[in-house]
């Protein structure tokens, strides 16, 4: 035989595959090809059987067949039974770690699944070692972050100096030990306690187990060339994707005690400690045992099981073909193992393990399970699982999706020895039966009751509940005048059917959404748009069923839900209520606008917070809330523009404010105090520009500012790890760009744009006051002295505050010559509108001719022309107070300063209300039941624009 001919074995077993024999045949004469003769030797050493087996391999799993192609080596390697170890040199940079966590993967994945086919029951060995391959490369992704993370910041410590341990909990299939061949792994994060790291750059545990976690995840889940090494999944983490990544002990504990579900119970079943500090893993589990599993038989249990049956059964509408969440499926033998050990755990240690064909075992050991049953669910989950592994051996995907066509159904066959695609289905179709009658024996969810009525509504509700999805009624559709009947049946359909609905409700909570529902179609029969309302009352109502106060608040309350109907004709305030129902009671009774109980407010929100993370979001939760409320208000039509728009500007100052003092805290921790020549602390300032600084921010507006210091630029800060004065104060400015514009789970606080400093973009971030002076004086262009005289401190030092409120008044008060003035506004005007194309028949609020922009060019113009005649007409920063101290001080008319005035709050009205029905600042004669007010306001604007620049816009 030639070197480059194909052993017989390997050649005959080619020429009876079923499916993808040439590519199985080119793959294998590639790899075959590329060994040295020792290496054949050590393949044909192997025996027949290992040929034979080769091809096998590499037809039911191209994605084998790939990684062999690229590493032939490892072939005479399987032949010899080598495997190597979980040996990681030390000092990995983060590419080479990455390659190596996945090259190490993707060979004992070959040779796993090598193993996992071979003759014979092999899975329970394929999943210890899927299992411990996750383990292993978890154990080294935390090293290699701790080591990371340490010569940074030093070990987390305690307050007594005490290293603060860390564990991360497999959940779910890596936490019962039965891994399949292509999952994701659950994972929680816990650690110790607060304190503090003890290295040089000093942070809070908390802050460094966040950052821990998330080196974790990018170290295993981040695909490269190489692919990914496991997919990481949180959402089991308390609060799911709401919650911190990572967690003390403590905080976890009275998570659980306080807000804990009952399916995080089923949850928590499979926990175990995989990496890190395993004895305070077993802890932390002992801690939450109480929850897990009561000392009594718990058959209260069962109410959360018909939680998760809900769940399934809305899975299950994928179809038939799904061999983990379709009806007699391996959700469903793992439901009857847990559900029986919830009931029976906390009386039976031996129930308490986390492997379910363990659990099973100790059912049938119990008396729990018939034998005869227990045989069954035990055969099946074997056949299950092993399908589950052939199909995702085929191209290393997550999937339990049984074949869509013929030639998969043969290579699946193939993979599971089965006779033939005929016998495979019956096989499958014969467990699924009977698995499923047991499954139903398990639980029983009894039927609601329904109420009579004699109104469509009532009848609509009353059938959605007993019909199937296939059987709307269509009269009683039409008589809600839905536009889209069959989008808006679903819907409701879905809603009624849901796990939440059919499982979660008690009696009275039921009770409640059997008056709510009628009352809520009948609101949408009467809107105008009744399926989008439709929609944005199921969206909020599934918010809230686990709420039975927001229930009866809503059903017993005529006129709060008539409220509720007007508030959800906004879009966005739908979603932000379904988001933060907690506010609902708040919204719907109107109080009144508690701006002066802001700053109590936020400081007892913050109490709970452990470190800068968690106080970052629970300033963007406060920032939300408020926001909401103010957004509500201004829709009722309870909060005018004029009133709106300072209270928007009062809340970002209050978050500005708040996230100034956290970085000066942290910048004078980490780096010591910056201090002026006389020995007295460096001052700090933020002065914003734009809607901030004009006091009219809308709920769009973005943060214009400006940074200024007032230090020595040869000085440098204080502490044990000094920096440069301009480099000190330049890190706080970034620190506060993160503070505010990081997108964190609880969203971003606001958009910054620094892009008003001198110089742009091109000049530093931070300014002094005296270089910020000079500049002023002697470079800044027309629309940057524009842009001043909206400006204002709004944080900061109040000293520095008041020394640039003088330099603003000097620039101000300047004498400028009308006519270069005239012409600096309009060629500035030009190119904003150039820039923009605003289609025919439209009105853009902003942008067009006439519209915003206009107005508050005509108020710099005249500031800036008349402030060194009339200097108090620096002391505004606001467009309606500068038109109004422009008309006092006899510059304008009193009409044309009113219909500027009528205008531009007209203007603001409708872009704020436009925003709350997510769409642009656009509007046409279709699309606005103010189209003639604002084309006259428009007309009125550009009329003063040619009274007083001299120029007559092209109107579009």
């Amino acid at each position: 035989m030639s070197a480059s001919t194909l052993p017989e074995s390997m050649a005959t077993a080619i020429a009876a595959l079923p499916v993808d024999g040439p590519a199985t045949r080119a793959a294998l004469q590639a790899v075959w090809e590329a060994l040295a003769a020792p290496e054949q030797a050590e393949v044909l050493r192997a025996g027949p059987a290992f040929g034979r087996h080769a091809a096998r391999i590499l037809c039911i799993s191209p994605f084998a067949r790939t990684l062999l192609l690229r590493h032939p080596h490892w072939l005479p390697a399987l032949a010899q039974g080598q495997s190597p170890g979980p040996a990681f040199p030390q000092e990995l940079g983060q590419d080479a770690l990455f390659a190596a966590l996945r090259q190490f993967r993707n060979r004992r994945m070959v040779e796993i699944l090598w193993q996992d086919r071979l003759p014979g029951e092999h899975y329970e060995e394929t999943v210890r070692a899927l299992s411990q391959l996750a383990e292993d490369c978890l154990a080294q992704a935390l090293s290699s972050g701790e080591r990371v993370l340490q010569e940074r910041h030093g070990r987390p410590r305690n307050a007594q100096g005490e290293a603060v341990p860390f564990v991360v909990l497999g959940m779910g299939k890596l936490g019962g030990g039965e891994l399949n061949l292509s999952s994701d792994i659950d994972l929680l994060f816990v650690y110790g306690e607060g304190g503090a790291t003890d290295g040089p750059l000093s942070i809070e545990n908390g802050d460094y187990f966040q950052r821990l976690g998330r080196w974790i995840i990018q170290a295993l889940d981040t695909p490269t060339a190489d692919g990914f090494c496991f997919r990481v999944d949180m959402r089991l983490r308390p609060f799911g994707d709401a919650g911190p990544l990572c967690l003390s002990a403590a905080a976890m504990e009275q998570y659980y005690q306080v807000h804990g579900r009952g399916w995080e119970r089923y949850a928590l079943i499979k926990a175990r400690p995989v990496a890190g500090e395993l004895r305070f893993g077993t802890q932390v589990l002992h801690s939450l045992r109480p929850f897990v599993y009561r000392r009594y038989l718990d058959f209260t249990a069962l109410d959360a099981l018909r939680d998760v049956k809900a769940l399934m059964d809305a899975e299950q509408q994928r179809g038939p073909d799904d061999i983990k969440k379709g009806l007699g499926g391996i959700r469903e033998i793992e439901f009857i193992v847990q559900s029986l050990q919830l009931i029976h755990g906390g009386r039976n240690p031996a129930l308490r393990g986390t492997n379910t064909l363990a659990i099973l075992h100790a059912l049938l050991a119990a008396g729990l399970l018939p034998a005869d049953d227990a045989a069954l669910l035990h055969k099946a989950y074997l056949f299950y699982r092993n399908t589950e592994h052939c199909l995702q051996m085929v191209h290393d995907r997550q999937t339990q999706r049984l074949p869509q066509n013929q030639a998969e159904w043969e290579r699946l066959a193939y993979a599971l020895q089965q006779d033939s695609v005929a016998t495979l289905q019956q096989t499958l179709q014969h467990f699924r039966r009977q698995v499923h009658e047991r499954f139903a024996l398990t639980l029983a969810v009894p039927a609601s009751s329904m109420p009579t009525g004699a109104d469509p509504s009532t009848d609509l509700w009353r059938h959605v509940q007993q019909a199937t999805l296939a059987s709307p009624v269509t009269a009683l559709l039409a008589e809600h005048r839905f536009r889209r009947p069959d989008q808006s049946w679903e819907r409701l359909w879905r809603f009624a059917h849901s796990r939440d609905v059919e499982s979660r409700l008690s009696a009275s909570g039921r009770s409640r959404l059997d008056r709510l529902l009628p009352l809520v179609l009948g609101l949408c029969r009467r809107d105008s748009q009744p399926d989008a309302l439709l929609g944005r009352f199921l969206q909020l109502i599934e918010a809230i069923l686990s709420r039975a106060n927001y229930l009866a608040l809503l059903a017993e309350n005529p006129i709060f839900l008539g409220r509720l109907a007007q508030l959800l004709q906004s879009p966005w305030l739908a979603r932000e209520l379904a988001h933060y129902p907690v506010l609902l009671d708040d919204v719907l009774s109107q109080p009144r606008i508690g701006v002066g109980e802001w700053p109590s407010a936020l400081a007892a929100q913050l109490l709970s917070a452990d470190d800068l993370e968690e106080r970052m979001d629970a300033l963007r939760r406060f920032k939300n809330a408020e926001f909401l409320r103010l957004a509500a208000a201004h829709w009722m039509e309870r909060l005018p523009t004029a009133e709106l728009l300072p209270l928007l500007s009062g809340l970002a100052e209050l978050c500005l404010r708040t996230a100034v003092q956290w970085a000066e805290d942290e910048m004078v921790r980490r780096h010591g105090q910056p201090r002026k020549a006389d020995g007295q602390p460096a001052q700090f300032g933020v002065i914003a520009l734009g809607k901030l600084g004009g006091e009219e921010m809308g709920f769009a507006s973005d943060l214009d500012l400006v940074y200024l210091y007032d230090a020595p630029l040869d000085g440098e800060s204080d502490g044990p790890q000094p920096l440069p004065n301009p480099a000190w104060f330049a890190r706080l400015g970034q620190r506060l760009i993160h503070i505010l514009g990081t997108l964190t789970r609880a969203g971003t606080l606001y958009q910054i744009d620094m892009r008003l400093r001198p110089s742009g973009q091109s000049g530093p971030l931070v300014t002094t006051l005296q270089g910020f002076a000079d500049y002023q004086r002697q470079h800044a262009w027309t629309w940057e002295h524009q842009a001043l005289t909206r400006a204002r401190a709004v944080a900061g030092d109040s000293d520095l505050g008041q020394r640039f409120a003088q330099i603003r008044q000097e620039i101000l008060c300047q004498s400028r010559d009308l006519q270069t003035l005239a012409a600096d506004v309009r060629a500035m005007r030009a190119r904003i509108h150039n820039a923009k194309i605003i289609p025919p028949g439209s009105f853009h609020l902003k942008l067009s001719p006439g519209g915003l922009t206009d107005i508050e060019f005509l108020v710099q113009f005249a500031m800036l022309g008349h402030c060194h005649s009339h200097p108090e007409l620096a002391a505004s920063t606001s467009t309606v107070t500068g038109i109004r101290a422009l008309a006092q001080a006899g510059l304008w008319q009193a009409d044309a300063a009113a219909a500027l005035e009528s205008a531009w709050i007209l203007y603001r009205t409708w872009e704020t209300r436009l925003w709350l029905k997510l769409q642009g600042p656009s509007v046409t004669p279709e699309t606005t039941s103010a189209w003639q007010a604002i084309t006259a306001a428009q007309r009125s604007v550009m009329r003063v624009w040619q009274q007083q620049l001299g120029e007559t816009e092209s109107k579009n």
